[in-house]
């Protein structure tokens, strides 16, 4: 059985948010204001370890130690559902707050497919984390739901996984049954010729190790996080099907209950959190890899035709029936993911 590592909070990672910070802010003589965070991730988990963590001592370094947080992790404070709930309420200060989707659906424009490769995951994230502060339906469903966004970037592009050891082609894989979350994925796998199946991870880790799916989509780097490592004999990366969006927001009471220095801390530390933790994430990608070799998992580099891309850029049009179908203006919809992607060419140059 392969022991999936936990990933631990690299030097460079402090480094680099501490470097894009500005001057540290002047101490106050009162005590602390401690914020109360509420995450679904473990405190293991590697986007929490590269993302909110440093975040977070960040700010308290910044602020110093005006701020202080209470963080809690794997659920403890509301599920994974219902923590945008929690946040809007005041019952947590700050939130992981990525499953609000389906009250505001273009938060998951990343996962849009074909439009930026893993090596573009920085520029993807900033621009990404543009659109959340500058997006007329992100700022109103926002301030709708009582939340100051507080940083927002992008994960990696989806990729595939298999338990079968000779699927090596995209050939391979139609007709195959992947399990894939979010609200564009299914879209993008059906057009890569596979089904997709919609599971949880734990019912997802049953039906893959007993054969009745047969591989599933993540990314590079979310592969460590999730026992179903072990089950993986095969994958195929560089077929870009789109990015996976984390956001943390603040209850907008709380944020404006803060002092405009305190307020700029958290600002700051958010711009820097987006790019140094999209790095942090780009970098592992090529050592995961390295050590999904190390383990006997047969990685195969897509080279995707004509036809594939064709079928990847029609899910758009997709999800936008989609969108409209659930009430949505499509002129609004198409508008919002005409300025995402004006700000990832911006971004990336492509």
């Amino acid at each position: 059985m392969r022991l999936v590592r936990t990933l631990q909070l690299s030097t460079a990672v402090i480094g680099l948010l501490a470097s894009a910070a500005c001057a540290p802010e002047q101490a106050a003589s009162s005590g602390a204001r401690e914020l109360t965070v509420a995450d679904f991730y473990s405190d293991t988990h590697s986007i929490g370890v590269a993302g909110v963590q440093p975040y977070m001592k960040l700010v308290e370094k910044r602020s110093g130690g005006r701020l202080r947080f209470d963080y809690r992790t794997s659920e403890q404070l509301a599920a994974a559902e219902d923590i945008h709930h929690a946040v809007r309420a005041g019952a947590a200060d700050v939130g992981n707050v990525l499953y609000m989707g389906s009250q505001n659906p273009m938060m998951y424009v990343p996962q849009l497919p074909g439009l930026y490769r893993d090596r573009d995951v920085v520029g993807a994230s900033q621009a990404f984390w543009t659109f959340v502060r500058t997006n007329s339906v992100m700022r109103r469903t926002f301030r709708e739901w009582n939340i100051k966004p507080l940083f927002c970037f992008t994960l990696s592009n989806y990729q595939m996984q298999f338990s079968d050891p000779s699927i090596d082609s995209m050939d391979d894989i139609r007709g195959k049954q992947l399990r894939a979350a979010g609200s564009i994925l299914p879209f993008s796998i059906r057009a890569a010729g596979a089904t997709s199946i919609d599971l949880n991870a734990g019912e997802a880790y049953d039906a893959f190790n007993r054969g009745v799916i047969d591989g599933l989509s993540l990314s590079v780097t979310s592969v460590k996080d999730y026992s179903f490592y072990e089950l993986i004999q095969s994958a195929i990366v560089d077929l870009n099907l789109g990015g996976f969006p984390v956001c943390y927001g603040m209850n907008l009471d709380t944020w404006n209950s803060l002092p405009p220095r305190d307020q700029r801390v958290l600002n700051r530390a958010g711009d820097a959190t987006v790019s140094a933790t999209a790095a942090e994430l780009r970098r592992q990608i090529t050592e995961d890899l390295a050590e999904w070799r190390k383990q006997g998992i047969r990685v195969h580099h897509a080279k995707p035709g004509k036809r594939f891309r064709k079928r990847i850029a029609a899910v758009e049009s997709e999800w936008v029936d989609q969108l409209v179908g659930d009430g949505m203006d499509r002129a609004e919809v198409e508008r919002s993911i005409e300025q995402w992607k004006r700000l990832l060419r911006a971004e990336i140059g492509n």
